[in-house]
């Protein structure tokens, strides 16, 4: 706390005031007077300045403790932390406008403020403007170059063309061997998915790709069961821990 006062009061050292040292002592007295608390004219602090003649200072000190009406104090913290009390309140008293913005909120803030690390997006496309006319133009051009639908919305039209770049362009893909044959007449079946002809079509395509789902789910699954009865069907034992009889 008393580091906190001198920094408040903007101390030349708040860190390096001792207050057992009767010289550091005085000498921050002496500067609290000379910069803060102005008790007394310049020329009536001579005494307080023979910080090097402690007998002399020390009287100067008890006159200077009573002028400035201080309480009974047992020890120097004591004295020195009620001085530096004393010389903040005529720091506010001088200028009080100047302290009514500053409060425990504020002061909260400010601490957070520096408290909280300093990030740098090194990521492109966090400082991309998804809304910006020329962006918006480049999906829809990507889309028809991939040959896909436009749909109004050109977010939900880039997650079709990141789908199909997924499916078709990534390096698993290139791999994959292309289908071949005949699709699959699903708009021409027997059974009737809906009883609305318009909705027919497009509810048909929905099954299918909640199919193409649920394939892509069981594979998944599969993988993973292969991949724990590696684990469990290949058992490595020690046979030094072995035993042969009793």
């Amino acid at each position: 706390m008393l580091k906190l006062k001198l920094e408040a009061l903007e101390h030349p050292a708040p860190g390096s005031v001792d207050v057992n040292d009767r010289k550091v002592f005085a000498s921050t007295i002496l500067w609290l007077e000379d910069q803060k608390i102005r008790q007394y004219k310049i020329e009536d602090r001579e005494d307080l300045r023979k910080v090097d003649e402690l007998e002399i200072w020390e009287q100067a000190y008890e006159n200077y403790k009573y002028d400035l009406s201080m309480p009974q104090f047992v020890t120097p913290l004591e004295e020195i932390t009620w001085l530096l009390g004393y010389a903040i309140r005529l720091e506010f008293l001088d200028a009080p406008e100047s302290y009514k913005d500053i409060n425990s909120i504020e002061v909260s803030k400010q601490q957070n403020k520096s408290i909280a690390p300093s990030i740098k997006a090194e990521n492109f496309f966090d400082n991309m403007d998804f809304n910006h006319k020329d962006f918006i133009a480049g999906v829809r051009a990507l889309a028809t170059k991939l040959k896909i639908p436009q749909h109004p919305n050109h977010l939900i039209l880039l997650e079709a063309v990141a789908r199909v770049v997924h499916e078709r362009l990534s390096p698993s893909a290139k791999n994959r061997q292309a289908i071949t044959g005949t699709p699959f007449p699903f708009e021409k079946g027997n059974d009737v998915v809906s009883d609305d002809s318009a909705l027919d079509y497009p509810v048909r395509i929905l099954r299918l790709l909640q199919i193409q789902s649920l394939r892509e789910l069981q594979t998944k699954i599969n993988e993973t069961i292969v991949a724990v009865q590696d684990l469990i069907a290949n058992p490595k034992t020690d046979t030094k821990l072995g035993k042969v009889g009793r």
